[in-house]
């Protein structure tokens, strides 16, 4: 069915010839729209464009492949009626090569191109981030050693100034931090040179033409304005009708010292009228006749008037112009070195990486950079290698451009047309949902193109799409009534307006059930005394678990089987219905998943919920993880004290508590001169003191030392020769304690776990690195620079509750969306450090008086303490937009505040400016939930969220919860708990309760198994499995074979990857598809539309066919033969087999034991009662690698082959595979 486009949407998808900036609302239809632009691009027109005449950019991998695949999709689509266009079948032809990729990917392609124009070898490859960490610690590790040598002055104030605690930790950071800026910036010398040339003069007159004294005397303003606002609001309430006139004096006082105070043109003149501005005391009225709220409110305001003045002074006043210039001068010396340091750390890091033949991603950036700029009379210009891409180009398309930065917008500039005066950016995105400040992201890019661009036709033009495809009306409402009020200019950096909003677009038809409620607001309050009570006097009851409690009691409403709420499944039918809410339609977004996910999963869980948080952290601190590590660090250096007792305590040595604690007895009480006084000493001294004689008090301790000691023996001798990876094979099999954690509670997890540390060590050996010892530094350090994998995931298509992150949900749209831990204060710690950095006002930091001891903040770190938390708080906002924009059909928020009833007092009186919150307002806030209760103020009352109902404010319901309730039902539960635990306590364990049980259970510890030796033996494989032995993955397959755990394996990403989906489809359709029936191309059509309509095939599988490649196969001769003998009933599809062949005759082992190979057969036919076995791949191939398909399924078409034979009793005279990238089949023999 063909889209119908909207007016915005139309004039997207054609405009031509021009910079097109985009601001694409959430659920607007982004991705689509910019897929239906490059297919008109490159189908419609008398000159169509090629497809490599388009440059497309995206931020991930995941992006770029799926906008791939929607694109072939789109092509294909084209070709099945346009079957003879030469054109689209050479677009088809070269989509899997076109330049729709990372900015990263393109950056290497020009360097890979054009490596002559750098100082680097061509061989040069991307660096590990492990490796890397590595590297950039032991390149910062000797620059200071060397500097502490020099014993320079200046590196000696340098480290007095900012050293913290007794390591250089605090120091490298500090450097490190000036690097990382330096390196966001297209030309990090300049940047670093600027800042030191601000430092140059400290007197006030070159300070105030500074960007950061701007940005001061800009703030202020603001302040000031809005201040002034406010007093002249009280003005006007005095003058009502019993209004307290009798204090308009004080605050026509206020206004004038209001006015003075914003119209002063310098720092030196608004600090002195800071340090003089006073307040009158108002007037006394004990008028019966005066309104006491009227009287109230001007108080309230005359309050936050004094207390905005106040924080004035405290953030830039000064005792004089002249502290401050003395303050920034006792600071040059320590910033100075500082910058010399981060320089120093520069060039050496450079040097190290081109020894080694490596580059990391800044490199990609600043590499292609220099590739595409030269220097010409002081300037920098396009060079000959960016004219070919401008040539090359006709368009560049940028998606999710608020998330540049500037060396990414200079690398668009450098090959744009715009300097030939033909601008042809195409560049779509949200400034509202850009939440990657952390990553050095400038959304303020997007912004100014925002405000310079015009909405009517022309060179430089901005589109509005505001309608969302994705929500119902009810939550879209809720979202615009917040954000209409909350997201400002001066905070968000854009304002909310009716062009900006989100206007309904998506279709839902009626239902009598629950459906389109209202969003709610669900607010958990407790005394500070009861919310205490529960964080430190209860250790398993939290305010964290409150919150999760209300949630469970939600959920298990909206999924009541006889009145939960109503979900639209498109899925359902051929034309979509509702159906009962699931778990797996719910996700729970935390801001963080730290501290939350954990608790939210087990809660959940206990209460009957399955639930699943997928953490990007948790995987070295998983015990297994751990346990082998340790093993790793004792079999590199035994003598280590906590490593060693790891492994002791853990199964691979078995040690217990009272083992261990007689062990070191036996220890202390020895003779031990000039001996090891660690556990290792402990352990040696043992074995010696107990080799000829019995121990009494533990008498199986010998035993497990010797034969411990022994097996590590062995594994300090295999760790000389082995790989890690062996190595760890070796560990797990050696010590069992692979199998002994997959019997564990979450075994498949932790065997998972242990799979991916293998694949961790797999990847350390294609470093630059080697050995053991290097290895246990490459995990230290990732450890130590939080770079965590997050615990091997194995969720599927469950019916689970998802819990993430909100960064994580990005991009990604659920039904129903829990937004909880609202009350949670933000992290505002990035504002309070001992140096700030901001990458357009340079450098802050305290003045630091070494000989009296004492330190104080300079004004200029002042002003970028402001800005950090400003910046902090507009990112605040955004992630708030982006997280209540995920839901489609009901938003609910939860929240617990233990201060609750003074913040429904402090904001009952929130004055609104055009329907806007004020500024002073909005930044003072704390958490999300003191934005909801901003904005909801007026609307609702301590009475009304207290009812059963909670109150309907409008667009949005709010109900107050008390946690007593929550803790009475938790601590009924906890009762109940600990009495039937008390009963099994009662038992008295010396007595034998069940005689012949007992003498059951004695019989089976003691049976000795007589084939020991077959137990190593894999009693199960797939043939996926097989090949991984010395053969390429067949990805395609393992989609079939649930048995195979699939891990993540490059980016963070939930979703398998795009050619494993279009296998997956491939196969599904070919299992289901008549082809006696399809004739034509129509025939087709209409049988993959009426698999779609009755479900067997489901939406997903059916957008990522290519109908022209399905019918280029069915016209094939192959396709013809299938057909034939599907019309005589002799085509067999998806057989699934289970076959068992001697371990002897797979080299596995000396054994007769057979192992059982599991595999499925895509199809085989009879013909002349032999049989031709076929196989389908969907591989990427150009025209030519045929023999890849030998090399990659070779072994697989083999036990296909033999396990055929076997089931049917029949030989295989021909074995085929298919390729649908090739349009052609191949055949790997026959007879």
């Amino acid at each position: 069915m063909a889209i119908t486009w909207t007016e915005e949407q139309k004039a997207v998808i054609e405009s031509r010839n021009r910079n097109l900036l985009v601001s694409a609302a959430a659920g607007s239809g982004k991705t689509a729209v910019l897929v239906e632009r490059i297919i008109r691009m490159i189908t419609e027109g008398e000159h169509p464009l090629k497809i490599d005449q388009l440059l497309v950019m995206t931020f991930t991998k995941a992006a770029a492949d799926e906008m791939r695949e929607r694109v072939l999709k789109a092509v294909d689509e084209k070709l099945m009626e346009q079957p003879d266009n030469d054109h689209l079948q050479m677009q088809a032809a070269m989509i899997p090569y076109a330049q729709i990729t990372t900015i990263d990917s393109f950056c290497l392609g020009i360097i890979r191109e054009h490596y002559s124009r750098l100082d680097i070898d061509p061989a040069f490859r991307v660096g590990d981030e492990g490796e890397l960490i590595l590297l950039r610690g032991d390149v910062m590790r000797e620059m200071l050693e060397e500097f502490y040598e020099s014993e320079d002055p200046s590196f000696e104030c340098f480290v007095e100034t900012y050293a913290t605690g007794k390591t250089d930790r605090g120091i490298e950071d500090f450097i490190m931090q000036v690097y990382r800026f330096s390196q966001s910036n297209p030309w990090p010398e300049e940047w670093i040179n600027n800042c030191r040339k601000e430092l140059e003069s400290c007197d006030l007159n070159h300070m105030k033409d500074t960007a950061w004294m701007r940005f001061l005397m800009e703030d202020a303003a603001l302040l000031l304005e809005e201040l002034l606002i406010q007093t002249e609001a009280a003005m006007e309430i005095c003058q009502e009708e019993n209004g307290p006139e009798a204090y308009l004096p004080m605050l026509a006082g206020d206004a004038a010292m209001l006015k003075s105070l914003g119209e002063a043109g310098d720092y030196e003149t608004l600090n002195g009228r800071l340090k003089e501005a006073a307040f009158a005391r108002l007037a006394s009225i004990r008028s019966k006749d005066i309104d006491p709220e009227k009287k109230a409110a001007v108080t309230a305001v005359r309050d936050r008037v004094k207390k905005g003045v106040g924080k004035l002074c405290d953030l830039y006043c000064f005792e004089s112009p002249k502290e401050v210039g003395a303050d920034m001068e006792g600071t040059k010396e320590a910033v100075f070195m500082l910058l010399h340091l981060a320089e120093e750390y520069s060039r050496r890091y450079q040097e190290k990486k081109k020894e080694r033949n490596l580059v990391d991603f800044n490199d990609l950036e600043h590499y292609a950079l220099e590739i595409l700029l030269k220097e010409e009379d002081g300037l920098r210009v396009p060079s000959e290698a960016a004219d070919e891409f401008s040539r090359q180009f006709e368009e560049i398309l940028v998606d999710e451009y608020q998330d540049s930065n500037e060396v990414q917008e200079a690398l668009i500039n450098s090959i744009s047309r715009e300097r030939f005066g033909s601008p042809n950016v195409f560049m779509v995105g949200d400034v509202k949902q850009s939440i990657y400040q952390f990553r050095l992201a400038r959304p303020q890019l997007f912004l100014d193109k925002y405000q310079r661009y015009s909405s009517e036709e022309g060179s430089y033009q901005k589109i509005e799409l505001h309608q969302n495809f994705r929500s119902r009306e009810s939550v879209l409402t809720s979202i615009n009534e917040v954000f209409y009020q909350i997201m400002t200019k001066n905070l968000g950096n854009i304002r909310y307006t009716k062009e900006t909003a989100l206007h309904p677009g998506a279709v839902f038809c009626e239902s009598e059930g629950r459906v389109g409620e209202k969003t709610e607001l669900l607010l958990i309050h407790g005394s500070s005394e009861q919310l205490k009570q529960l964080d430190e006097d209860t250790a398993d009851y939290t305010s964290r678990e409150a919150e999760a409690k209300v949630i469970v009691s939600k959920i298990r409403e909206l999924t009541d089987p006889d009145g939960g709420l109503l979900i639209w499944d498109k899925n359902l039918g051929q034309t979509g219905g509702y159906r009962v809410c699931q778990y797996s339609d719910i996700v729970i977004l935390l801001r963080s998943l730290s501290g939350w996910a954990e608790e939210f999963v087990n809660i959940l869980m206990n209460e009957g919920i399955p639930a699943h948080a997928e953490r990007k952290t948790g995987y070295f601190s998983a015990a297994e993880v751990e346990t082998v590590l340790s093993m790793l660090n004792i079999i590199d250096n035994p003598m280590q004290d906590i490593p060693l007792a790891a492994v002791f305590k853990s199964p691979v040595a078995g040690i217990d508590d009272q083992e261990m604690a007689h062990l070191m007895a036996v220890w202390k009480n020895a003779d031990k001169k000039g001996q090891d006084r660690g556990i290792y000493g402990a352990w040696q001294h043992y074995l010696k003191e107990y080799e000829d004689k019995e121990d009494e008090t533990a008498p199986e301790l010998f035993k497990k030392l010797a034969a411990f000691s022994e097996q590590l023996s062995k594994y300090r001798e295999k760790a000389a020769y082995l790989s890690i990876h062996e190595l760890l094979y070796d560990i797990y099999e050696g010590t069992g304690y692979y199998d002994y954690v997959s019997a564990m509670p979450g075994g498949e997890v932790r065997r998972a776990n242990l799979s991916m540390l293998v694949e961790k060590a797999a990847a350390y050996e294609q470093t630059s690195y080697r050995g053991l010892f290097h290895f246990i530094r490459y995990i230290e350090n990732l450890k130590k620079y939080d770079t965590d994998f997050g615990e091997a995931s194995l969720l599927g298509e469950e019916n689970t509750v998802r819990v993430m992150s909100i960064h994580k949900s990005k991009g990604l749209e659920f039904p129903v969306v829990f937004l909880a831990g609202m009350g949670k204060k933000f992290n505002k710690q990035d504002a309070y450090g001992k140096l700030l950095i901001d990458p357009d006002l340079g450098i802050g930091t305290d003045y630091i008086d070494l000989e009296k001891r004492i330190k104080a903040p300079t004004l200029k770190k002042h002003v970028l303490k402001r800005k950090t938390e400003l910046s902090a708080l507009g990112e605040e906002l955004r992630v708030l937009y982006v997280a209540m924009t995920r839901a489609k059909e009901k938003l609910i928020m939860t929240g617990l505040d233990r201060y609750l009833d003074k913040k429904f007092e402090r904001y009952a009186s929130v004055m609104r400016a055009h329907g806007q919150i004020p500024f002073s307002f909005l930044s003072g806030a704390d958490s999300y939930l003191d934005w909801l209760l901003m904005s909801l103020s007026g609307k609702y009352s301590p009475e009304g969220i207290l009812s059963e109902d909670g109150q309907d404010t409008g667009n949005l319901v709010m109900k107050e919860l008390t946690v007593s309730g929550l803790v009475m039902g938790e601590m009924n539960r906890q009762v109940s708990k600990k009495l039937t635990k008390e009963s099994f306590l009662r038992l008295d364990t010396k007595i034998s309760y069940d005689q012949e049980f007992e003498r059951g259970l004695k019989e089976a510890l003691s049976y000795l198994y007589p084939y020991e030796e077959d137990i190593r033996l894999h009693t199960k494989l797939t043939v996926s499995e097989l090949k991984k032995q010395g053969q390429f993955l067949d990805e395609e397959e393992s989609d079939f074979l649930p048995t195979i755990p699939v891990f993540l394996r490059e980016e963070v990403e939930e979703e398998k990857s795009g050619g494993v989906r279009r296998g997956t489809a491939y196969h599904r359709a070919l299992e289901l598809l008549d082809f006696s029936r399809v004739k034509t191309a129509e025939d087709l059509t209409a049988a993959l539309e009426e698999l779609k309509g009755d479900g067997r095939l489901n939406e997903e599988s059916f957008a990522l066919l290519s109908k022209s490649q399905l019918f280029a196969f069915i016209n094939s001769s192959l396709g013809r033969r299938l057909a034939a003998a599907q019309e005589k009933g002799l085509l067999k599809r998806e057989q699934q087999f289970v076959i068992g062949i001697p371990a002897r005759e797979m080299d596995v082992a000396d054994s007769d034991e057979r192992i059982l190979i599991q595999g499925i057969i895509d199809a085989y036919i009879e013909e002349e009662g032999q049989l031709v076995l076929v196989d389908y791949k969907t591989d990427f191939l150009r025209e030519g690698e045929e023999s890849i398909l030998f090399d990659r399924y070779g072994i697989q078409m083999e036990y296909y082959r033999r396990a055929l034979e076997q089931i049917t009793g029949k030989k295989v005279k021909e074995m085929i595979i298919y390729s649908f990238a090739l349009k052609k089949e191949v055949v790997i023999n026959g007879t």
